[in-house]
């Protein structure tokens, strides 16, 4: 079976990826989570994990290792890396719990330096701290990019203003400035303050056409990557109806683009407690990349990276089982459903494939979708669902856990899809790792845990629903 979403090896997981491009491959930096403090230790490094093709990985393991229980950077979290001359260097953020317990900041923004991207150099006598205005423990995820109109290199950071309130509306991305990568003064007025968040996470930073992005992850609202777009690298910054490029399951993204111009963002889908479904989000999990691309207008939208698309080759022969309700099927076509239930059932598929096939709704009503590892004669099943009514993308599962809320919809995504229009879909599936795309401009990540293989299946409820080109390929 091929697997395309990379994870670390053992009981780790890959946390936030922090991406390069040189020499024909990514350079993906990524935070590694051990989930094994017994065996390895408490605080989390810098690996390095090299493509060139999005689907094939090579793991350097560690490159910028964690600190001692008692220096700054026992966890070594997000940051970024940028070229001067011959020699690369990154800024990091010191990451270590037990120094607030001293009454000391938690967090600190660090330096290193390398001639080739695995020997790395701290820079010892590098700091970079919170002014007494700005929240001593949340200074954190510096991105470095040179802005070439004022000719300095300039630096995003995740801050909270000390001073305002409430709690959940503190966060905004600051901006300090440096002419030389080492001193760096911060400016008087951060760069992005909505008064919205808790947090604005592991920002990133770029400009498309006559379009410059400023992205940033927040878990106050809808716990995902979001944007803002501005005709200036310094705003006004404005927030698009759909600002997100995926759900809660993609989290602490950031992007590079390659030497064609092409960019792709890096995100996690991330574990569950105990790896079963009725549980809680866990940080980390595996790298999911997504291709964005800009609309007419500027808006960003993103789609499956053709790498991965093409790496699933043996086609899948589909056998009909099951079937409910008003079924018509003619060579590759099905029509399905008009009132109550209606679903045509296939036999198992490979627990890691491809599938995809063209939809068309006929009415605002109802639901459809696809159903994925149905098994105990349906019921026991997953299914990613369309309630176009409410403009709605959503995975869902049966039987639920409990009526509380991670018992219900899992994940959820806006779409905008018309009655009469034919649509395209392209789901993959590795393992526990669930992807959906929608005409290559909705994402909408997932998991599935406890269900480990099973039937897949098309349906209609309350409404009718044309399917065609329906294809698996492993």
């Amino acid at each position: 079976m091929r697997k395309v979403y990379y994870r670390s090896p053992g009981k780790s997981v890959c946390a936030d990826v922090i991406p390069f491009f040189e020499n024909g491959e990514f350079k993906l930096f990524y935070l590694r989570d051990y989930r094994d403090i017994e065996n390895e230790g408490e605080g989390c490094p810098w690996c390095l994990l090299t493509t060139k093709d999005l689907v094939n990985y090579v793991d350097y393991g560690p490159v910028l290792l964690r600190g001692a229980k008692d220096e700054q950077d026992l966890y070594v979290f997000t940051g970024s890396i940028i070229k001067n001359g011959d020699e690369y260097v990154i800024f990091y953020t010191g990451h270590n719990p037990h120094l607030r317990r001293q009454g000391f900041p938690e967090q600190k923004i660090l330096r290193a330096t390398s001639k080739d991207l695995i020997n790395w150099k701290k820079d010892k006598g590098f700091v970079f701290e919170a002014p007494d205005h700005l929240e001593m423990h949340d200074f954190r995820d510096p991105f470095v990019y040179f802005d070439k109109d004022k000719k300095q290199y300039s630096m995003l950071i995740t801050a909270r203003d000390k001073n305002s309130n409430p709690t959940n509306t503190k966060a905004l991305t600051h901006i300090a400035h440096s002419t030389d990568l080492i001193n760096w003064k911060l400016a008087e007025k951060p760069f992005y303050y909505p008064h919205s968040y808790f947090a604005h996470e592991c920002p990133d930073f770029f400009k498309m056409g006559d379009w410059y992005y400023l992205l940033f992850s927040e878990f106050t609202e809808k716990i995902s990557t979001t944007y803002r777009m501005s005709k200036t690298p310094y705003g006004p910054w404005i927030s698009p109806m759909v600002n997100t490029f995926d759900g809660h399951a993609f989290y602490a993204a950031k992007s590079y683009a390659d030497d064609k111009g092409r960019r792709i963002i890096f995100g996690w889908n991330p574990i569950k407690n105990h790896e079963v479904d009725f549980d809680w989000w866990q940080w980390g999990g595996n790298i999911i990349p997504h291709e964005i691309k800009q609309k007419e207008n500027g808006e960003l939208v993103v789609s499956c990276p053709k790498e991965i698309r093409e790496a699933f080759v043996d086609d899948v022969k589909l056998e009909t089982s099951s079937k409910l309700g008003k079924v018509k099927h003619s060579d590759n076509k099905y029509i399905i459903g008009e009132d109550g239930l209606s679903y045509q059932m296939f036999k198992m598929i490979p627990n890691t494939c491809k599938i995809e096939a063209k939809f068309t709704a006929h009415d605002l009503k109802g639901s459809f979708g696809f159903v994925l590892r149905s098994v105990d004669n349906g019921d026991r099943y997953y299914k990613v669902k369309f309630e176009l009514k409410h403009n709605r993308l959503a995975m869902d599962s049966w039987p639920r856990k409990d009526v509380h809320l991670h018992s219900q919809l899992d994940t959820e995504r806006y779409v905008n899809i018309l009655p009469g229009k034919e649509n395209k879909i392209l789901i993959i599936m590795q393992e526990s790792v669930l992807e959906v795309y929608v005409n290559d401009e909705v994402a909408m990540s997932a998991r599935m845990f406890d269900i480990k293989d099973g039937e897949f299946g098309i349906y209609s409820l309350n409404t009718a629903t044309t399917f065609t080109d329906i294809e698996v390929k492993k």
